[in-house]
């Protein structure tokens, strides 16, 4: 019989927090996401918003990790007001959570490195890859895949997507054909200024090219044209943002967390057209 209450050791503010959770998911599946440390590596658009949504569906531990400050560009689709301009995103980030869920633990990094990402993926159970820089991502996954820690990306284009690097799944580099697989990760942050321009602009093209959205990009004319150039930044929307974040945020609960569902291993990807 269903008692609307809680039945484990809860804080008051916590179970009024999460009172409305129940049902659609159990106390036991809302302790596991209590309890579960997350890590959201990249606080901006997509970021922010995944990180926001998981305190609000009740993690209370949750690892964040951006090296930038926040601009006026970010106004768009960010967690950010004009009060934020060249604040760091992981510190205003931390604000915000705290006023959503002042329990939280909120653990922040404004660098990943080779020297410092054992300390980032300590006793992380899952991570939500949401930077873009492809070398430190490169970093991440492989010290995921060594740790045994799922990660899941997304990319925040015109179609719903995800896809989970674990065991049985392609390595980063392999899903996006870099020529970095011989460095070692000290020697990928030697290179790292020769290849990430390049490799930025690879992914990019990769995704856009695999999805099959280019006209999505186009509805002002030339505008893809000019940002596949690089003679304008990538082109981003708000609820495209916020409904990529939201999904991927499933994936991290239901797949990554509390394993309803399987994960969908890349190169495989399951997608969502919303146009």
């Amino acid at each position: 019989m269903f008692i609307n209450q809680p039945i484990l050791n809860w804080t008051p503010q916590y179970w009024d927090h999460i009172q409305r959770n129940i049902g659609i998911i159990s106390f036991e599946e809302q302790e596991i996401i209590r309890t579960s440390k997350v890590a959201v590596l990249g606080v901006g658009g997509l970021g922010g918003t995944v990180a926001e949504n998981l305190v609000r569906a009740g993690c209370q531990d949750i690892v964040i990790a951006d090296k930038d400050t926040f601009d006026a560009s970010n106004l768009n689709r960010q967690l950010c007001t004009l009060d934020d301009i060249d604040h760091y995103k992981v510190d205003v980030i931390e604000k915000f959570l705290k006023k959503i869920d002042p329990e939280v633990k909120i653990t922040k990094f404004t660098i990943i490195s080779p020297d410092n990402i054992e300390n980032v993926l300590e006793e992380v159970d899952v991570v939500a890859l949401t930077l873009d820089g492809p070398i430190t991502s490169i970093l991440i996954e492989r010290e995921c895949r060594k740790r045994g820690i799922p990660m899941c990306e997304t990319w925040a284009v015109p179609l719903l997507f995800s896809w989970w690097f674990s065991e049985g799944s392609k390595s980063y580099e392999e899903l996006y054909d870099l020529p970095t697989q011989h460095l070692s990760n000290q020697e990928l942050f030697k290179v790292k200024d020769q290849l990430s321009l390049t490799s930025c602009k690879s992914l990019f093209s990769k995704i856009i090219t695999m999805l099959s959205v280019e006209a999505n990009y186009d509805r002002e004319p030339g505008a893809y044209e000019m940002m596949m150039r690089e003679q304008v930044g990538i082109r981003s929307f708000a609820p495209i943002v916020r409904l990529t974040a939201d999904y991927l945020v499933m994936e991290l609960i239901f797949a990554g967390i509390l394993k309803i569902k399987s994960m969908t291993l890349a190169p495989a990807y399951n997608e969502i057209n919303y146009f």
